[in-house]
């Protein structure tokens, strides 16, 4: 069973048919701009929860292929899809049997990836499904924002100015870590610290290469401090990325051709230097 399977009815109602307050305002909004115009696209939502996002882009032209763990949230994301083309499945994020090569001008993964151990399986799966210049997105906590409490609200002053700061530790440690929910404040959960340098170098060996991030301002979680005060933080919660899938093919007597011709070249360059 999945962990999400638990509290599945609580995060669907947050989520609705539009995410919660703060995908809506901090990080959805930049998932759309990567993608661009979905209409024409095959598109697919990993880890799709509820399926609101999924269904944003079948209402506006896509084919949409989506998954998650959780069984019951799946069920929910069917039971709102209705007349949609959306094709719903239940399985590991980094099971990716049931798609061709090249079947996807786009992946998404909305608050997810931090939940996966195997980055390189991940990332060799979505550079497989991905067409030549297939666009992934996905977004997670900022890495400089790790989950309470590795992370912290604190004030402090930066000479006589009072200022808001957050207090973080263990950037640099690649490890398993155990939080709470906070759908029911109970469920314990498994997610993975990585560094940034972590991301990037293993998306490169499958050919996927950042060509965007956005750090939205992290608007509403400072409340409960003075308004002054939120806004002399500037600290993001939330990071977005794309990237894109750059692929090459080489025919192999085109490049004995040419490597040939290099040769010779070389042979004559040799040869009149010689002769100087």
């Amino acid at each position: 069973m999945s962990t999400y399977d638990k509290f599945a009815d609580k995060y669907s109602q947050s989520m609705g048919d539009e995410g919660d307050f703060f995908h809506k305002n901090q990080i959805d909004p930049y998932i759309y701009k990567i993608i661009g115009d979905p209409k024409g696209k095959t598109i697919y939502d990993l880890g799709c929860g509820n399926g609101y996002m999924s269904r944003h882009f079948a209402q506006n032209g896509a084919a949409v292929y989506a998954s998650d763990e959780s069984s019951k949230l799946i069920d929910e994301a069917k039971s709102k899809s209705e007349g949609l083309s959306i094709h719903y499945s239940t399985h590991d994020a980094t099971d990716f049997s049931q798609y061709k090569d090249g079947q996807f001008d786009a992946v998404v993964m909305n608050m997810v990836i931090h939940y996966i151990k195997n980055l390189d399986l991940l990332f060799e799966g979505i550079s497989k499904i991905l067409k030549p210049k297939g666009v992934f997105a996905f977004s997670t906590n900022h890495f400089f924002r790790p989950d309470y409490p590795y992370s912290l609200w604190e004030t402090g002053k930066i000479g006589d100015e009072e200022r808001l700061f957050i207090k973080t530790t263990g950037y640099l440690q690649e490890e398993q870590r155990e939080i709470i929910s906070g759908w029911d404040k109970q469920t314990k959960m498994v997610i993975y610290n990585r560094p940034m340098k972590t991301f990037i170098n293993t998306m490169a060996k499958y050919n996927l290469y950042i060509f965007e991030i956005h750090e939205p301002y992290s608007e509403g979680f400072a409340k409960d401090f003075s308004e002054e005060l939120q806004k002399s933080h500037y600290i993001p919660t939330f990071i977005i990325i794309g990237a894109k899938k750059f692929a090459y093919s080489i025919d192999e007597k085109d490049l004995n051709k040419k490597l040939k011709e290099g040769a010779t070249k070389r042979a004559k360059r040799d040869v009149h230097l010689t002769l100087d």
